[in-house]
């Protein structure tokens, strides 16, 4: 009985040390997805979506107001100065001007006789044929007839441009973007007290722009003049040149941060751009050469721990609590975060550290401190969908914690305090 128990004995043995091997390998930290700090040169870029809108555009209106009796174009014509646009009915306004024009014809011929009358009065004066009051009196029924046709010929010019404005004509090239006036409609003049009414609006689309609004964080990265390429949905394979036009000083905050408007300007000879269209505006802010580089995925705000606390054990509550009050944006602080890296080190052990960065590239970006050329940091981006059975050791370097000594973080399994929902590896929200 003995020699048969034997190999069966023996082959569970193996069995469990085989088990045994397997669940100490299941235990082992796995390795975390790292990339070094190096050197290089960076192409700074400021990336932004906006929507196309005309750079210059004119609101039509009719100083004229009546019934529209013609409106040859419609949206999508293209105009040229001194096109018809719309007719307004200028039936009132052609008899205001034959009424002018009657008023102008009886000035005329009281100021000649006025004139006449005065010549003789003038020669009568002369020979003392009249005393000096019926020589005044001639004189100032002259002047009476003068004041009175320059007020009717002001008057006539008044009726005539009244009666020209019922005409309706284009100020600019461009083409009609919109058109809310039809035919047989009533509308009010453009001097009335509410601004009268708008026929359509016309814009020039040879020159378009993009406005796009930028965080305020990068806006060091943005200067007037600076190059641009605009990428619309429209038109994925075909990139289009454009300029920074201009930086609107009111900035917006949207869910508290804070962002700049900016209009980028673009080249539209082809046409091919229109009103409404959404796209991609590419800054190109200048290039730094030679300077210490890291993944941007490497590199995150100080206020977003949850890769940290998932891949290292340690709970969302226990990190904020060792990092200084200022790069946490906690209550009574300025709620500016920092940010800071993940480095390993030498003996297997990784580090949380404070990093400051410069302009990006939206792959990497310049490191002003925090990191050296050969540190080889976490992609933290990577981590975040995966979590070891064994999370590695983590300290907190000095320039992240309260008191500014180095710290070994507190893993999840042994914190004191912490909740259900921490114990069971779910991340509590920031």
């Amino acid at each position: 009985m003995l020699s048969r128990s034997f190999p069966l004995r023996a082959a569970l043995v193996v069995t469990g040390l085989a088990v045994a091997a397997c669940h100490s390998k299941t235990q082992q930290a796995a390795p975390l997805p790292t990339a070094e700090v190096t050197r290089g040169n960076i192409a700074v870029r400021v990336q932004a979506t906006g929507v196309v809108e005309p750079a210059d555009t004119v609101l039509v209106k009719s100083k004229a107001s009546g019934m529209v009796l013609q409106m040859p174009v419609d949206v999508g014509s293209v105009v040229k100065p001194g096109d018809l646009l719309a007719q307004v009915d200028p039936r009132d306004v052609r008899n205001q001007y034959d009424q002018a024009v009657a008023d102008d014809v009886v000035s005329s011929a009281s100021l000649r006789k006025a004139l006449a009358d005065q010549a003789r009065e003038d020669t009568l004066f002369m020979r003392h044929v009249v005393t000096a009051a019926q020589h005044d009196s001639s004189k100032a029924t002259t002047a009476a007839a003068v004041a009175d046709i320059v007020e009717k010929r002001a008057n006539l010019d008044l009726a005539l441009q009244k009666l020209q404005d019922a005409t309706v004509r284009a100020p600019i090239s461009g083409t009609v973007i919109s058109r809310p006036i039809t035919t047989g409609q009533i509308i009010t003049s453009a001097t009335s007290a509410n601004g009268g009414t708008t026929l359509m609006t016309i814009a020039d689309l040879s020159r378009v722009r993009m406005r796009v609004t930028i965080d305020e964080v990068e806006m060091a990265n943005v200067r007037l003049g600076e190059k641009a390429t605009v990428l619309v949905d429209a038109f994925p394979n075909r990139t289009f040149d454009g300029t920074v036009e201009k930086v609107e000083p009111q900035a917006i905050v949207d869910q508290g941060v804070t962002f700049f408007p900016v209009l980028v300007s673009i080249s539209n000879r082809d046409g091919l751009l229109m009103p409404g269209m959404n796209g991609e505006v590419t800054i190109n802010a200048g290039d730094l050469t030679n300077v210490v580089q890291v993944p941007i995925d490497a590199v995150r705000p100080t206020n977003e721990l949850a890769p940290v606390s998932r891949m290292f054990g340690v709970p969302v509550d226990t990190l904020t609590g060792e990092l200084r009050r200022e790069l946490t944006g906690g209550e009574g602080t300025t709620g500016v975060p920092g940010r800071y890296a993940v480095v390993q080190q030498s003996d297997g052990s990784f580090e949380m550290r404070e990093v400051k960065t410069g302009p990006s590239d939206l792959r990497v970006a310049q490191v002003v401190s925090g990191l050296q050329p050969g540190d080889h940091v976490v992609m933290l981006g990577a981590i975040i969908t995966t979590r070891p059975v064994s999370p590695p050791k983590l300290t907190i370097a000095a320039n992240l914690r309260r008191d500014g000594a180095v710290s070994e973080a507190t893993p999840r399994s042994s914190a004191k305090g912490a909740n259900n929902s921490t114990a069971n590896g779910q991340v509590p929200r920031q």
